[in-house]
């Protein structure tokens, strides 16, 4: 700091007034006497009082600046009490100039005379009651500077300069010297070497900056005068800031009001305080106090292993999970923590860990069923259109969720096939549950969910209650087909709920049964699995009939009961009562559980908020792609009738009527094609509504538009309108605003317990389906495909 003025020695001596207090003066003036004639070298005084310099320089003389520059430094003062310099000026002198000091040992600021930060010879761990007296505040004004004397346990609040008294001056007003017990005059200070270790600063005017003369903490977290809702939010930051330090604490004082704490190692100086003025929750705790300079080093040191919790931990790795889709398991942990803190954690410590990590992102299992019915109201509020429903049982226990955003119903109803496939997952927290998704395709053939519910469990009664919410959201669609596994559940409720759709089977389903029931040998299922798949996605009756009988004289017996069990016109296209376009299976459904894999360990409001998030995103890539797209048909489709476009250059066309041609040729079986009624003897045309190569062969010998005879779902322009209405988000939970009738609602969790032991990851296999499994090698004869149980092969002897 430039001293240059008395303002500036009165800016200075504010500052340093607390800490002259103690019996130090914390500066060093540097100072340029004035500046003799020419070919006189200068003198230059160093370290000198900057009261020598106080007296005004003569008007005929140049003057350089004066510079102080403040260190953290403290030495005794001199013996003679009265004198601070050699030029014999006092601080009664200088106090009667420029304000007024006070040095009452009421007043002094010592963090030694206190019965907790004394020095390490004197500190003791005493109740609080005994050593410290309590004291009225009182305000003084210094240079125009007003300043808060009150102690940091009064009830005024907190203060920038707590006061504290002393244990002899319990008796009476005179301050007394604990050496010798003899009385000490007011403008004494005490010679006793004091350790700068102090985080109060005085008060500076607005324009002047503090110079760092003070410790301070290291952490933007923890530091003099920061406010803390609760105490145990106050010991969770500082044991945060000890594990990264890695120092290790020990609490010595904590009450309703006052928290104080030291380092485990007996000489070092580290203290900390925080206090609160009233037992009431209401009232913040505020760090009051912070001695952060470690003098344990040379000691041997700790490594902070006390702090080394699972909270702790949690806390740092917390944002870890921000993103939904992070997998961050207990041995990257691990890892980090080796890495980064040089701390090695138990696999179960870094379990714990993951679990508090995962809670503070993502809210407590437990809790996030309570949140739903405020969730769902902003949900409805920010999309227009939006349907959620609640159902709760008698004692307000969770039961089902449903959810259908306002943007997908829209889209769906006027720009999306008809044709719905539906599918339950478990899911995968606390408290378990299922997971019912509806999901379509749209003309791009891209997934297109329409709706989601949450259940207790996978019943009748839960699927029938999803299907009601999803009629009373889509109702009696014309054409509609729902397509799912072989779940009599699902099939049920399908009959009873929707009278005018038709309810199809997953052909993939329903090979996996067969292959369940009908065990077959290796070489007879490679013969019987795609002649049950062509007869799935045969188009014609014809074609499927061929293909029925192969299945016959295949096995008779699997052949009987995809027939009369299952029934054809469940599982084969060409024989189904509805049109189900292109969509034979359940992938789509399963494609959704798939990506909701992770998500579905997430709390039932995060885990639907993701869902929201990924249509979100999902919306706003698939509006500009489209709006992009050159050609009138989607990129899917306009790539299926480009490669009909080729072989339909090669067939021969002859007219039969003006709108009905015979089309031969190209390697393709013969087609008679109406273009006015847009069907074709392949019966391609009608099935999927997109032109078949016999169709584009009569269009291009007549010269007619065959991109007009396509569906209107697979036009560009039905894809840009099916993703028009964007997807709102619905903002910070502290920023919504819920009414009272909404807010006095309360859900519990589901009433079954979640059973003990870690919660399982890997989906049960269906039956039938092809699992990737280890190739077994025997141990006694070492060939592979049988384990030494059931080995049967001759071992030669060993005996000679």
């Amino acid at each position: 700091m430039d001293i240059c003025d008395d303002e500036m020695v009165r800016v200075v001596l504010h500052m340093a007034s607390d800490v002259a207090n103690f019996g130090c003066i914390p500066i060093f003036v540097t100072t340029s006497p004035r500046v003799p004639s020419e070919g006189i070298e200068p003198h230059v005084d160093t370290e000198t009082s900057f009261r020598a310099n106080m007296s005004g320089p003569d008007n005929d003389e140049e003057v350089l600046p004066r510079t102080i520059s403040l260190q953290q430094y403290y030495s005794p003062i001199h013996d003679n009490y009265d004198n601070i310099d050699d030029n014999g000026v006092t601080l009664q002198d200088v106090g009667a100039t420029v304000f007024p000091i006070t040095t009452s040992l009421e007043q002094r600021y010592s963090p030694y005379h206190n019965n907790i930060f004394r020095d390490n010879d004197d500190f003791h761990n005493e109740t609080e009651g005994d050593n410290v007296c309590a004291e009225p505040s009182n305000t003084t004004t210094r240079g125009g500077t007003r300043f808060n004397n009150d102690g940091d346990d009064g009830g005024a609040g907190p203060s920038n300069v707590p006061s504290f008294q002393h244990e002899d001056e319990c008796e009476d007003n005179t301050p007394v010297n604990n050496r010798g017990n003899r009385p000490i005059p007011s403008m004494v200070r005490s010679r006793r070497r004091i350790d700068p270790l102090t985080s109060v600063a005085p008060t500076l005017p607005s324009n002047m900056v503090a110079p760092s003369f003070v410790s301070s903490c290291d952490s933007d977290d923890i530091s003099v005068g920061k406010l803390f809702a609760e105490k145990n939010e106050f010991i969770l930051q500082l044991r945060k800031v000890a594990f990264r330090d890695k120092f290790d604490f020990k609490i010595a004082r904590s009450t309703t009001t006052r928290f104080e704490a030291h380092c485990c190692s007996e000489s070092c100086k580290w203290r900390i305080r925080a206090t609160r003025c009233s037992n009431e929750q209401n009232i913040p705790w505020v760090v009051k106090r912070i001695d952060n300079v470690h003098t344990c080093h040379n000691e041997v040191l700790v490594d902070g292993r006390h702090q080394v919790r699972s909270q702790v931990v949690g806390h740092i790795i917390a944002e870890k999970y921000i993103q939904d889709k992070r997998i961050y398991t207990p041995n990257d942990i691990r890892a980090d923590m080796q890495q980064e803190y040089g701390v090695q954690l138990t696999y179960q410590q870094a379990y714990r860990a993951r679990e508090v990590g995962l809670e503070i992102v993502r809210g407590n299992p437990a809790e996030s069923y309570n949140l739903l019915p405020k969730y769902s109201h902003v949900l409805t509020t920010a999309n227009e259109g939006t349907v959620t429903h609640l159902e709760q049982d008698g004692d307000g226990n969770f039961l089902y969720y449903f959810v259908a955003l306002g943007s997908s119903i829209k889209g769906f109803m006027q720009y999306i096939r008809p044709v719905i496939a539906v599918d339950g997952t478990h899911l995968k927290g606390l408290y378990r549950g299922s997971m019912f998704v509806a999901t379509c395709l749209d003309g791009n053939n891209q997934l297109y969910p329409l709706a989601i519910g949450i259940m207790d469990s996978e019943n009748n009664n839960a699927w029938e209650w999803f299907m009601m919410k999803l009629h009373g959201v889509i109702g009696d669609r014309p054409e509609l087909v729902i397509i799912s596994d072989r779940c009599t559940a699902i099939r049920r409720a399908v009959l009873k709920v929707f009278h005018n759709a038709t309810h199809g089977v997953c052909f993939y389903h329903v090979k996996g049964n067969i292959k369940s029931q009908f065990r077959m040998s290796k070489a007879l299922w490679d013969q019987f699995e795609p002649a049950f798949i062509n007869a799935a996605k045969a188009y014609g009756h014809e074609e499927f009939k061929r293909q029925l009988e192969g299945l016959w004289m295949i096995h008779s017996g699997a052949a009987d009961y995809l027939e009369n069990n299952v029934g054809t016109c469940n599982w084969a296209r060409s024989q189904f009562e509805g049109r189900r376009y292109s969509i034979l299976t359940t992938n789509i459904a399963e494609s959704v559980n798939a990506f909701m894999r992770e998500p579905r360990k997430f709390p039932v409001t995060h885990l639907v908020d993701h869902f929201r998030k990924t249509l979100q995103q999902w919306f706003y890539d698939r509006k500009i792609v489209a709006e992009s797209m050159t050609t009138r048909l989607t990129t899917w489709a306009d790539e299926i009738v480009t490669e009909r476009r080729t072989i339909a250059e090669r067939m021969i066309v002859r007219p039969v009527s003006p709108h009905r041609f015979q089309v031969i040729g190209g390697g393709l079986k013969e087609g008679l094609v109406d273009l006015q009624k847009r069907t074709c003897s392949c019966r391609v045309f009608q099935l999927d509504q997109l032109v078949c190569a016999h169709a584009i062969a009569a269009c291009l010998t007549h010269r007619v538009d065959f991109i007009n005879l396509c569906s209107d779902f697979y036009t560009t322009e039905s894809l840009a309108m099916a993703y028009a209405q964007p997807v709102e988000p619905v903002g910070d939970v502290a920023d919504w605003e819920i009414p009272d009738e909404i807010q006095e609602m309360h859900v519990y969790p589901p009433v079954e317990a979640p059973p003990p032991g870690r919660r399982k990851e890997l989906r049960i296999p269906s039956a039938g389906e092809d699992v990737d499994r280890r190739t077994v090698r025997c141990g006694r004869c070492h060939e592979l495909g049988h384990n030494r149980k059931r080995c049967k092969n001759l071992i030669a002897s060993t005996r000679s």
